[in-house]
């Protein structure tokens, strides 16, 4: 009967044990996912141009580049007056289009990221000759004299290096976090099916929490950015927010992976 005793007080500590390392467990895993999946978006300068020309490619995104430039541009240039702003936005949204003007909202886009990253804090101005030029051929085809004026206006917008967020000082710790919160979540996971009295169950738990994480993952990523696009009229937001959105298909393997070890994990608890 003691022994009995003694062996149930022991399961119901290794149990309680297997608990708080599976947890702790859990919140390293789901540090290191979003760490990498921050690292495969926005933080890898390299990915940015080619997440921008997918971005681009999205109504929303032209258009809410267009309203910011097409504001910026009335504001400064009173004498464009005479042009609807329906007209100046349609153009502005239609010159998004053009491989030129693409390449330099592209460079625009890395150099947003390269401050959100702590690497620059120069001003960055979104909009150059490509896109003044596309704007006076679309706005007006077929009348010189007033496509040279448009064309000797700068369609752009000025953002200043105060508006952008930054993560720079914390963009080290992120990156190193990777590696170290995979280390130590996947040995405190092990631990915990090691110590555990009822081991399928605690394997079922991490299958579940794994396939939860990836989940929330990519909903977030999706989620995020498209509400910001919607809702946001700083410059430096809307285009991180793009190139975030855009970067989804990039990190599909990372919750792929994650996604198959959780059913893997929940699987294998059945047959355990």
């Amino acid at each position: 009967m003691v022994e009995g005793t003694g062996e149930l007080a022991l399961n119901f500590i290794r149990q309680r044990v297997a608990g708080v390392l599976l947890a702790f467990g859990l919140i390293l895993a789901l540090v290191c996912l979003t760490a990498a999946v921050m690292r495969q978006s926005v933080l890898t300068t390299s990915k940015v141009p080619s997440y921008t020309v997918v971005a681009l490619k999205n109504p929303t995104v032209r258009s809410a580049l267009s309203d910011i430039i097409v504001r910026s541009v009335q504001d400064k240039y009173p004498d464009l007056a005479h042009i609807p702003t329906s007209q100046l936005h349609s153009a502005v949204a239609q010159a998004l289009t053009q491989p030129s003007v693409i390449s330099e909202v592209a460079d625009v886009a890395q150099q947003i990221q390269q401050h959100f990253v702590g690497v620059s804090k120069q001003p960055i101005v979104i909009g150059g000759p490509a896109l003044s030029k596309a704007v006076a051929q679309t706005i007006a085809p077929s009348n010189p004299t007033l496509q040279q004026e448009i064309d000797k206006i700068p369609f752009s917008y000025d953002i200043s290096s105060s508006s952008i967020p930054s993560i720079g000082k914390y963009y080290p710790w992120i990156i190193k976090s990777i590696r170290y919160s995979f280390a130590g979540g996947l040995a405190l996971l092990v631990g915990a099916i090691a110590i555990s009295a009822k081991r399928s169950k605690t394997l079922r738990k991490i299958g579940f929490g794994f396939i939860g994480m990836s989940v929330l993952e990519v909903a977030a990523l999706w989620v995020i950015p498209h509400v910001l696009l919607a809702h946001n009229s700083n410059a430096s937001e809307v285009v991180l927010s793009a190139v975030a959105a855009a970067s989804v298909g990039s990190i599909e393997p990372i919750y792929l992976g994650v996604f198959g070890a959780g059913i893997a994990a929940v699987v294998l608890s059945l047959v355990l």
